[in-house]
């Protein structure tokens, strides 16, 4: 009995290191709370795909329609990398599609100084 136990403990084991090594950090699920004090809020202008890099050819993780929004996070040349604030993943989109949110309460008080221009 024993023996059994110690199999079916190290299969599980086994098994949880494997799916955990699979796991993508972006697209674990966050609080739109813990989301907000990252960076400003923008909104889309018109779908755009969402990219796993910051290049038109990388793999697209999803498409993000018109008026969705998420957080800055970092910016490449033109591309912005978002974390989208419907489902937190992560990916990268052309600044062209962005507008920023209308709500000042979206954009922590740091940032205001900061200009559309030196975003973009």
């Amino acid at each position: 009995m024993n023996i059994t136990r110690l199999i079916i403990t190290a299969a599980v084991l086994f098994t949880f290191c494997v799916l955990a090594e699979g796991v993508n950090p972006s697209f674990a699920p966050i609080s739109v709370a813990n989301a907000e004090a990252e960076g400003p809020a923008f909104k889309l202008k018109k779908a755009a795909k969402l990219h796993v890099g910051p290049s038109g050819p990388s793999k697209v993780l999803e498409i993000a329609y018109k008026n969705e929004s998420g957080i800055w996070m970092d910016k490449q040349g033109p591309w912005v990398q978002l974390r989208m604030k419907k489902n937190g993943r992560v990916g990268w989109i052309h600044h062209s599609y962005l507008k920023p949110a209308t709500t000042r309460s979206s954009a922590p008080a740091d940032f205001s100084s900061v200009s559309e221009q030196e975003l973009f």
